[in-house]
C-alpha cells in the first residue's frame, strides 16, 4: 500500500480529470437534449426548417373563415 501514498497526488489528479470529462460529457448531451426539445417545441425538423406544409389544410380553413 506504498504505492498511494507515493503516487496519490497523480492518482487524485488523474480521477479529477476523468471527472471533469464527465461533468463536460453530461453537460454537452444535457445541452443536445435541450435544443432538440425545443426544435421539437416549435416544430423544427431535423432540415431545420419550420414544420408549416403539414398543416396546409389548416391554413385553408382559417382563410376561408378569414373572409
Amino acid at each position: 500500500m506504498d504505492w498511494i501514498v507515493q503516487y496519490g497526488q497523480v492518482v487524485a489528479f488523474l480521477a479529477q480529470l476523468l471527472y471533469w470529462a464527465g461533468m463536460v460529457l453530461f453537460l454537452g448531451y444535457a445541452v443536445w437534449q435541450y435544443k432538440r426539445w425545443v426544435n421539437f417545441q416549435m416544430g423544427v425538423g431535423k432540415s431545420g426548417k419550420l414544420n408549416t406544409d403539414k398543416n396546409v389544410d389548416a391554413d385553408i380553413k382559417v382563410e376561408e373563415f378569414v373572409e
